[in-house]
């Protein structure tokens, strides 16, 4: 128990905040164990609490006297039309120091090798532009926007997940991915209600994403709120409410966010048990044009018929760019929103009118719709169906990559999702998760490990299944089949080996099944004569079933109810 503290003794107060702290303009506590040592800041971000700046003389300079060199002039107040024309919270603003310009480029690099092939938000050349000239360092959003994009790239570095040909990633985890987060936190608006500021949006957006990768789902749903109420008070789900006189690049960085918000949103309606906040139906917003960065800029599009990573004659890469995988990606985000839609319907208890209309208009059934899905993939050309491991080439031949292996995740997902729509016995439950982890385990480890902990969350997805059908009473060749893919999984979580705790899940699965198996072993019921698999009547369908106790199942390694998924 903590020591009282002993009365009359004051808490020392800081009269100069450290350099850590002034650089970033935040303020500068004591740390409660150490005060005479380091802030709290400088504890939380690992840096070391200096104050070597000289400290400079308080109070009122006198009018008419200059404290060290009486040669420079006195600085006069800005015109009074400079004042007028400049938002105040702009002329104020000064950019903290969170990192040098050298390791903010390398990580805006990782950022484009690894997350921008899933969530294409910028538009490569003239971002890496505007990074390369520091113009972060004058504008609020732009800075917010481009420290969300270092979190990232950060926090996935320390995952070991970047590609070989990246920075060393001691080099880029230098500083912590948390450092640039609370940067970007503190750079955007302080109004509940801002205006719809573009890169305000994106930062929004890119925040969604690293709190998914810390694992706060709670702030995950605070920052998607903020970004779908500014869409929302704007209109901004139907491009004729966007600003006039857009360029071409803003054109189509907007609707690459839109459609990356709009999955993740879906997404997180299913993995997370949330509510879609923005249906496609309602949407009046284009895809974005099929075409690499290269080939557009605001002057105009160029389409040329040669791809990037196609210069060669009797190169095996088609001339369509990854842009088109990405969009046929988003067509399944839109086909699993309608799926899902059925799939709340069996939640609900109370009848609303899509429940009443049912008797109007019969929904495809989930074999239908299987069948759809695997139509639509096997239809696709070649490089988005087969994936070869990393080959280094960020900008060409790996995009297909990830475009493949995130159209495999999303196809695989939709099959959980069109299991649960429907009654299925557990033989059917245990086929379709056996296919769908062994699709995941045939995608190289590289692009698993670069999806990152989204990738998790799907495999979450499949986990859930696996525990509703452990909670049913199962006959020994029932056990079997769910043990075989539940090894199969965890093997899966042991290939990926990052920091979202893989490892940790996956030797919780493994003791997970060891205790089943001694409880399956010992509560195996008596064969009589009747069930006997000497007895000419013995079937596996007449098999007495045992149900595993809910003290085991109380250690599933991934959180019950998290998934609408049964």
């Amino acid at each position: 128990m903590a020591e009282e503290p002993q009365k009359g003794v004051k808490r020392r107060r800081i009269t100069q905040a450290c350099d850590y702290c002034h650089q970033r303009s935040i303020r500068c506590r004591p740390d409660p164990e150490d005060p005479d040592e380091r802030c709290t800041n400088c504890v939380s971000f690992q840096q070391e609490c200096t104050r070597l700046r000289p400290a400079k003389k308080r109070g009122v300079k006198p009018r008419n006297s200059l404290d060290d060199d009486s040669s420079v002039a006195p600085t006069l107040p800005p015109a009074p039309q400079a004042i007028a024309t400049q938002p105040a919270d702009i002329e104020l603003w000064r950019a903290p120091h969170v990192a040098g310009q050298g390791l903010i480029v390398d990580l805006v690099e990782v950022y484009f090798e690894i997350i921008y092939p899933i969530f294409p938000l910028f538009h490569r050349p003239s971002f890496i532009r505007k990074i390369s000239r520091g113009e972060y360092n004058a504008d609020p959003a732009l800075y917010a926007v481009t420290m969300a994009v270092c979190a990232l790239s950060s926090a996935r570095a320390n995952d070991n997940a970047v590609s070989k040909q990246s920075p060393d990633v001691d080099e880029l985890s230098r500083v912590p991915s948390r450092a640039f987060y609370h940067a970007s936190i503190d750079a955007l608006p302080k109004s509940d209600l801002p205006s719809a500021n573009f890169n305000v949006m994106r930062t929004y957006a890119m925040l969604a994403l690293i709190a998914i990768q810390y694992g706060d789902h709670r702030g995950m749903q605070g920052f998607l709120g903020k970004y779908h109420a500014m869409v929302a008070m704007d209109g901004l789900h139907d491009e004729k409410n966007w600003p006039q006189g857009l360029g071409i690049i803003e054109l189509e960085e907007r609707r690459r966010l839109f459609w990356s918000i709009y999955t993740l949103d879906v997404f997180s309606s299913i993995v997370f048990k949330s509510v879609i906040r923005v249906r496609e139906q309602q949407s009046i917003v284009h895809y974005t044009s099929e075409l690499d960065d290269a080939f557009f800029d605001n002057a105009g599009y160029r389409l040329d018929p040669q791809s990037p990573t196609s210069s060669s004659p009797g190169s095996s890469v088609s001339t369509e760019s990854w842009v088109h995988g990405w969009n046929i990606t988003t067509d399944l985000w839109r086909l699993i929103e309608h799926v899902a839609i059925k799939l709340y319907s069996h939640t609900r208890r109370r009848r609303t009118f899509s429940e009443v209309a049912t008797k109007f208009e019969t929904s495809p059934s989930a074999a239908a719709l299987s069948a759809e899905v695997d139509k639509i993939y096997y239809s696709l050309p070649t490089h988005f169906r087969h994936i070869e491991e990393m080959s280094g080439d960020s900008t060409g031949a790996d995009r297909y990559g990830f475009q493949a292996a995130n159209i495999t995740a999303t196809v695989q997902l939709l099959r959980m999702v069109l299991l649960a729509s429907e009654e299925n016995t557990i033989e059917q439950r245990c086929h379709v998760v056996s296919s769908v982890v062994h699709a995941f385990m045939r995608i190289p480890i590289s692009y698993l490990r670069a999806i990152n902990s989204p990738l998790l969350h799907h495999l979450g997805s499949i986990g859930a299944v696996l525990e509703g059908v452990l909670a049913e009473r199962l006959t020994e060749q029932q056990y079997q089949s769910v043990r075989t893919v539940l090894l199969s999984l965890a093997q899966l979580l042991e290939n990926l080996d990052f920091g979202f705790h893989s490892i940790q899940v996956a030797k919780k699965l493994r003791d997970l099944v060891l205790q089943i198996d001694d409880h399956m072993s010992t509560h195996r019921p008596v064969a009589n004569s009747l069930t006997s698999p000497s007895s000419s009547t013995y079937s596996p369908a007449t098999e007495p079933g045992t149900h595993v106790p809910g003290s085991i199942l109380t250690q599933w390694p991934w959180k019950t109810g998290s998934s609408y998924l049964p």
